[in-house]
């Protein structure tokens, strides 16, 4: 199993599974974009889609609430949200926010804040480097004072579970990651309590990404299955992906993820389990919007390997820590045309 876009690092050396995906795919109603544009070298299937992880923000309620907000007039823009988390830093609730090296939280976040104000890494010929643009440069600069404003700066060190951490221990006031936390305090509302002793399950509600000047966009985290080419049991492999991929099966995996992770195929959007919770509802159809690295390319392997190398969150992290935001720019599109090239 690969996650992100990583099957392209190993295009040479996998089995060519288009009858299994495309099997799959048509008793699902079809792929997610996301999902094919991830698994498909643009010839044929190198992985077989299997699940996505939604990636919006979690926030906590009472703490909105009392600078005016709420799951309906959440901050629209993110000069709105960084305006709100200047006022929530000082209260111990700052935003929460990886600039580590992290598979999901980093990339699900810095991708489509670059995207929602204009930048991208390529043109659609997915070899023209453009990162080099006044929009990336002013995405650069805005934040390299918002972190220190609104952010906590630990989280430089964060990993995938840290802010999972924080929030659960009341010091993050909205971080995006999967519904990990959530479902976490949900399933344990005795151990996981707010400030004041209640649940800290009713205190929590999910949104999108806050949006910029081009729009609002966000990241999914996708993840596939591989049959090595090398293998000796390719047969015995594309039956396994068939039958845990079947409609029965699929769903008691599925119904077991309580909507932390959603199918690749747009059929599971119609399952009962998103009747139970009105909390999870923003997972419902949030990987709709998904866009994914390497965008307005494909995303082949240049583009898996410039995430690989977490250049576009070493772009942010540089400049919040003091390079200058055009010179950290310059640096990030000088790598990309080495694996552009």
């Amino acid at each position: 199993m690969a996650i992100n876009n990583w099957p392209q690092l190993y295009g040479a050396s996998v089995a060519d599974v288009s009858d299994v995906s495309e099997e799959i795919g048509k008793a699902g109603e079809g792929y997610y974009d996301t999902a094919k544009t991830v698994a498909n070298d643009g010839n044929k299937w190198i992985a077989v889609p299997f699940t996505i992880l939604g990636v919006p923000l979690t926030n906590r309620k009472s703490w909105w609430a009392e600078i005016g907000y709420n799951a309906e007039n959440f901050p629209a823009t993110w000069e709105e949200y960084v305006a709100a988390g200047k006022k929530l830093k000082p209260k111990g609730q700052p935003l929460g926010q990886t600039l580590g090296h992290t598979f999901g939280d980093a990339p699900a976040f810095w991708y489509p804040y670059l995207w929602s104000w204009g930048g991208k890494e390529v043109e659609a010929d997915g070899k023209t480097v453009v990162l080099d643009t006044k929009e990336t440069v002013e995405s650069v600069k805005f934040m390299a004072s918002a972190y220190k404003e609104a952010f906590d700066e630990g989280g430089f060190a964060w990993d995938d579970a840290s802010n999972n951490r924080a929030f659960l221990s009341n010091t993050c006031s909205s971080t995006s990651n999967g519904a990990s936390i959530y479902l976490l305090a949900r399933s344990k509302p005795d151990t996981y309590l707010t400030e004041k002793r209640t649940p800290l399950k009713d205190d929590t509600f999910h949104t999108p990404l806050p949006k910029g000047a081009a729009g609002q966009f966000s990241y999914h985290v996708p993840f596939s299955n591989l049959v090595m080419g090398y293998s000796k049991n390719q047969k015995a492999a594309k039956d396994f992906l068939r039958w845990i991929c079947s409609k029965e099966i699929y769903d008691q995996w599925f119904t077991s993820q309580q909507g932390f992770s959603v199918g690749s195929t747009k059929a599971w959007e119609n399952h009962p389990l998103w009747q139970i919770d009105p909390v999870m509802l923003p997972f419902h159809t949030a990987v709709r919007s998904g866009r994914f690295v390497g965008y307005a390319g494909p995303s082949r392997r240049p583009a898996a390997e410039a995430i690989s190398k977490y250049i576009l969150v070493d772009m942010y992290a540089k400049a919040v820590q003091g390079m200058a935001p055009a010179d950290a720019v310059r640096w990030a599109h000088g790598e990309l045309v080495k694996i552009y090239a």
